[in-house]
C-alpha cells in the first residue's frame, strides 16, 4: 500500500503561484518519495530542494501519509547580496 500526500493549504497557496513546469518537477519528486518510504526507506531529510523551491514535509507513518507542510522560493544569491 502506498502513502498519499497531501498538501497544507498554505503551501497549496504558494504552489498555485509557481511556473508549472516546477510544479511538475516537485510532484514527481514527491510521488519517487513516497513510493520509497512505502517500500520501506527512511527519508534522509524533511526538506526537498527541486530548482529555487524547498519543500517540507513531514511523513504520518500510521496513516500512510506524506504531508507537504511548506513550500518556500530560495532568494537567488546575486539578489540576496545587492539587497540593502
Amino acid at each position: 500500500m502506498s502513502y498519499r500526500i497531501h498538501v497544507q493549504p498554505e503551501a497549496g497557496s504558494l504552489l498555485r503561484t509557481l511556473a508549472p513546469h516546477v510544479v511538475l518537477r516537485l510532484g514527481r519528486a514527491l510521488a519517487e518519495l513516497a513510493e520509497a518510504i512505502a517500500s520501506g526507506e527512511q527519508a534522509e531529510s524533511s526538506e526537498l530542494h527541486i530548482d529555487d523551491c524547498i519543500v517540507r514535509f513531514a511523513v504520518n507513518h500510521a496513516n500512510r501519509l506524506l504531508e507537504v507542510v511548506h513550500v518556500a522560493q530560495r532568494e537567488e544569491p546575486a539578489y540576496a547580496a545587492a539587497a540593502p
